[in-house]
């Protein structure tokens, strides 16, 4: 594995090409800097791991807060920040950061962009906040974690810049074997219609899922939480399963499903895709130079009633479709199309 050093200098590098002002000059020194005389770890990595197992074992942030506060006591020359926001504020320097997006109670509008300074729905006149212990918090917040920067981080590292272009330059497929994405006809049929997104094998393939979860782990509380998670496909396969390349995308909050307004809750990343399908300027370490990162969302990842959600197809019942949208079943089931053609299909 690349020290961390290295992996940083290489980001660093990145972002200077990129034109803009570097936020992490100060991780580099950290890196450099034992966490105290004799210490094994650096101040930059002690902070990672103790986020880390903050996230792990689900420690509140007040006693995390508390930990903070002895630590910096005891070892006062470590300079450790003495609070949780001071050492998200630390992270944040790397770009590791998320946006806050308030949503409408009946999931109306997002209050962003013409909407951003509206207290109350443009739609549904209900009022954008809630009373909560005498503080004035808003009914509903989307999570938005930005793509194209960690997409264009990818490319920062020149380990993962190659890896990116692995199924083209390194793979040799096998005749009647899938062993990786690109293997398939839906892979070769989209490089077959857009032959010049295809030419650049570092232009990425992505598949996108969503499914519902209840955060609380506790399975008697009616409560879910939806998140939309990315995965670049182009990497090796060991690659591509590997969780630390499954980013998420999007928190859509619940306590309900967002049913038929799931496409609200996608606008942030639509509007990334759509920017991405035109190119984003990008600096290859692996090469040295900039190119245009173009991406394009090759497959869906969900079950049946997450295909509902995400699509509007009908997905049970009698008039249920999964297959496709020029010929419905449920409108060969209109027509009274036999059933034994119907069951073929299923």
């Amino acid at each position: 594995m690349m020290p961390d050093f290295e992996f940083i200098a290489e980001l660093y590098t990145a972002v200077e090409e990129d034109g803009q002002p570097p936020k992490f000059t100060r991780v580099l020194d950290d890196l450099k800097r034992s966490l105290w005389p004799g210490s094994k770890h650096t101040r930059f990595s002690f902070l990672v791991r103790l986020l880390r197992i903050k996230t792990r074992y689900q420690i509140s942030n007040t006693t995390f807060n508390t930990l903070l506060k002895l630590l910096s006591s005891a070892f006062p020359q470590s300079q450790l920040p003495e609070s949780y926001d001071e050492a998200k504020k630390y992270l944040h320097e790397l770009g590791l950061r998320y946006d806050t997006i308030h949503v409408c109670k009946n999931n109306c509008v997002l209050f962003r962009k013409r909407y951003a300074k509206m207290d109350v729905c443009p739609k549904c006149k209900e009022s954008r906040w809630e009373d909560k212990d005498g503080k004035r918090v808003p009914h509903k917040v989307l999570r938005h974690f930005p793509l194209i920067p960690r997409l264009k981080r990818m490319f920062g590292s020149s380990k993962t810049a190659k890896d990116t272009q692995w199924h083209k330059k390194n793979w040799t497929p096998v005749d009647n074997e899938l062993s990786h994405p690109s293997d398939g006809k839906a892979w070769k049929y989209f490089d077959s219609k857009f032959p010049a997104f295809a030419r650049d094998a570092r232009n990425l393939r992505l598949a996108v899922a969503t499914d519902g979860f209840n955060p609380f782990g506790n399975f008697s509380m009616t409560y879910s939480m939806w998140p939309v998670l990315v995965t670049p496909l182009n990497l090796p396969p060991w690659e591509c399963v590997n969780p630390s390349n499954c980013f998420m995308s999007l928190l859509i909050p619940g306590p309900k499903s967002p049913g038929k307004d799931f496409d609200l809750f996608l606008e942030p990343l639509i509007e990334e895709r759509l920017e991405l399908w035109s190119g984003v300027s990008t600096y290859d370490a692996a090469s040295g130079t900039k190119f245009n990162l173009h991406a394009a969302v090759l497959w869906c990842i969900h079950d049946f009633l997450a295909l509902s959600t995400m699509s509007g197809r009908t997905t049970k019942g009698y008039y249920a479709c999964t297959h496709c949208d020029e010929n419905p079943l449920s409108q060969a089931l209109r027509n009274n199309v036999p059933m034994c053609f119907v069951m073929k299909i299923l």
